[in-house]
């Protein structure tokens, strides 16, 4: 019977909370919750409840003289029992609401990859640990002091070559960028590199009989076995086409996915984990900089992407551009045109059989190629090192790999002109000018300040390695204040590492003083007739749209000159947005005032002492007083959770500082 009870009062209590719950959250609740809660209630609320009618003189509740007392006290008792049921599961469902956490089947499919997780975690730490780099987890200052010492970039280098694949590509990210990081650890990091040995012959071939449709000696008249590279990600193949044409194949490794998406996963938890101990790494936006690289590894691991980014440099003047077959292109194989050459990096004996003279012409043209990407398409390859560059037999060149592709759109192209400009007269205004124009300037910039380090900067820029110069420029806008877009480090990335490939071919040559040259000659292109009235139809375009409109709107301008205050409202309230904080601070302050005054009067009628009574050892006025309370409670709950609502939808509409 006792069994039956508990199992009525659970089915009920559930309903009737969840109803009330759910009206106050205005929507829905978990019911696991609700049925643990209920259940926890209905074991101990009758015992709590004889104990407490045994308090105030009921020693039989089944006596005819106290049948009355006894149901009035006991619809108290279970109203302060709901009562108090339903603000813990308002506060818990606010604090920690339904959905944020698994439920038990998700719990139990998420194991195995919460243990793959849990385990990958330790190893992480471990190496960690064994590079001394745990202690960078600190909240002190002393923590961010240490970075400096001069182990820390090395045993940085070592613990992400341990770390693997994925976090090897983020060492390699962050090697390039000069605007986070000290010059040695991008010197320590620029270092990184991985050896993977192949997949063999039969895993490739599986790969592409999947992604194909088919085994690769029907889809191709020849398919060579031996790779002619292999890397982290993927493996290339020679192979030729059954219309005859040569091509190479790109194939990802088939646990490639699997791997980088775990540990992007794992990056990403570490990088919360920074922000939230480390002050150094909240001053390197780890969770930004993680979720950028994130995206452009997912990005590296679509072949697609590639193949886009392809097309999107297809027909590039003054450079060989390998095409893209699409019939044989997948998520996970590309297939391209193969180029005949040797990557510059490779290529000192064909380099050496040049004169001055082509040297010199092949190292302008190949400059010229990247400037024209960046400042007139707004399409550029943002990874040009000696490996990507192919010097073809004809003594062109070609690009390659174009997993790594920026964009800048047409006011950033003119900005990064107007700044090669400034920096070719050396004004120092102009340039902050270009640079407030093209990165995020602070809303505390100190103009003179910033203009003067500039200006400084540019007046020594001769002679100066371009990777010098742009890495200064970014160091300098950094610290004074300005966020860098990603497309513009991009931009002063490849320009600076532009040097570098072309010294292979023209030690000798001013790769600044060139960029500045060509940069000019570029400028006065977009000054021609010509191009003036490209850009000035194009504008009348964009205009045409708003003149039209133009007419209707001076009309309803001057029509509010003949009304009373020009036809405009200023009524405070007009604004749902002012009409819903006033009508929220008038509830408070109506459930304010009701608590108040259902507290006080409860408590006056509960420590009076005479009035009726209900038993030996119950007034009347103490039970209503207990009600008044109730009320109280009730009404005073209800005005938290409003506060706590509202608390937590402002934080959630707030971005983080």
């Amino acid at each position: 019977m006792q069994t039956l009870f508990i199992v009525i009062s659970v089915v009920i209590n559930t309903v009737l909370v969840a109803w009330t719950v759910r009206r106050l959250m205005g929507g829905p609740v978990g019911w696991p919750r609700i049925f643990v809660f209920s259940f926890i209630v209905a074991l101990v609320a009758n015992p709590l409840l004889l104990t407490t009618l045994e308090h105030t003189g009921i020693d039989d509740p089944s006596a005819p003289e106290h049948v009355w007392s006894t149901v009035a006290i006991s619809v108290l008792f279970v109203a302060w029992v709901i009562a108090f049921e339903i603000s813990i599961l308002v506060v818990t469902e606010i604090l920690v609401p339904t959905g944020s956490l698994p439920g038990p089947i998700e719990f139990v499919r998420g194991m195995p990859g919460w243990l793959r997780r849990a385990r990958r975690f330790r190893q992480i730490f471990a190496i960690a640990a064994r590079q001394g780099l745990i202690g960078y987890l600190g909240r002190s200052s002393s923590a961010v002091d240490r970075l400096n010492r001069p182990g820390t970039a090395i045993a940085l280098r070592t613990a992400l070559t341990e770390g693997g694949v994925t976090f090897i590509k983020l060492g390699q990210m962050l090697s390039t960028r000069p605007d986070l990081l000290p010059p040695a650890y991008m010197s320590e990091l620029s270092q990184l590199h991985s050896q993977v040995p192949p997949d063999p012959w039969e895993t490739v071939r599986q790969s592409l009989t999947a992604e194909l449709g088919g085994p690769p000696e029907e889809l191709f008249s020849e398919f060579d076995p031996e790779p002619l590279a292999a890397a982290s990600l993927g493996q290339v193949h020679k192979a030729t086409l059954t219309t005859g044409e040569d091509v190479v194949v790109k194939i990802q490794r088939p646990s490639a996915d699997a791997t980088v998406r775990a540990d992007l996963d794992i990056i990403a938890r570490l990088a919360r984990l920074l922000e939230k101990r480390a002050a150094w790494a909240r001053q390197l936006g780890a969770v930004d900089l993680a979720e950028g690289f994130g995206a452009s590894l997912s990005e590296e691991l679509d072949y697609r992407t590639e193949l886009r980014n392809l097309a999107a440099l297809e027909g590039t003047d003054g450079v060989v551009i390998p095409g893209a077959h699409r019939r044989f292109s997948t998520r996970r194989i590309l297939t391209m045109d193969r180029i005949d050459g040797v990557p510059l990096s490779r290529a000192a004996d064909q380099i050496d059989a040049l004169s001055a003279t082509e040297r010199e012409d092949l190292t302008r043209t190949i400059l010229e190629v990247v400037l024209r990407q960046i400042l007139v398409d707004g399409v550029f390859h943002a990874d040009l090192h000696g490996g990507n560059i192919l010097l073809t037999p004809d003594g062109s060149f070609a690009l390659l790999d174009f997993g790594s592709v920026g964009r800048l759109d047409r006011q950033a192209r003119l900005g990064l002109r107007s700044l090669l400009i400034a920096i070719d007269r050396q004004d120092g205004a102009a340039a902050t000018t270009a640079l407030c124009h093209i990165l995020i300037p602070p809303a505390d910039l100190d103009l003179v300040t910033t203009q003067w380090l500039i200006g400084d900067l540019i007046m020594r820029i001769e002679g100066m390695p371009a990777d010098v110069l742009f890495n200064d420029l970014l160091r300098a806008v950094v610290s004074a204040g300005f966020k860098v877009p990603s497309s513009i480090a991009a931009a002063f990335r490849c320009l600076g590492a532009l040097e570098g490939t072309l010294s292979l071919l023209a030690p000798d040559m001013d790769v600044i003083a060139t960029t500045r040259s060509i940069a000019s000659s570029v400028f006065r292109e977009s000054l021609s007739p010509g191009h003036s009235v490209r850009t000035g139809i194009e504008q009348a375009a964009l205009v045409a749209p708003i003149a039209e409109r133009a007419p209707a709107q001076l009309s309803s301008i001057l029509g509010r000159l003949d009304r009373d205050n020009l036809g405009l409202s200023f009524s405070p309230l007009a604004d749902p947005a002012s009409r819903a904080v006033a009508n929220h601070f008038a509830q408070v302050i109506s459930l304010s005032v009701l608590t108040v005054v259902a507290a006080f009067s409860g408590i006056a009628l509960v420590l009076s002492e005479e009035g009726p009574r209900w038993s030996d050892d119950l007034l009347m006025t103490t039970y209503i007083g207990m009600a008044l309370l109730l009320i109280a409670y009730v009404i005073g709950s209800r005005l938290v959770i409003m506060t706590l609502q509202r608390g937590f939808q402002e934080n959630t509409r707030t971005p983080a500082g």
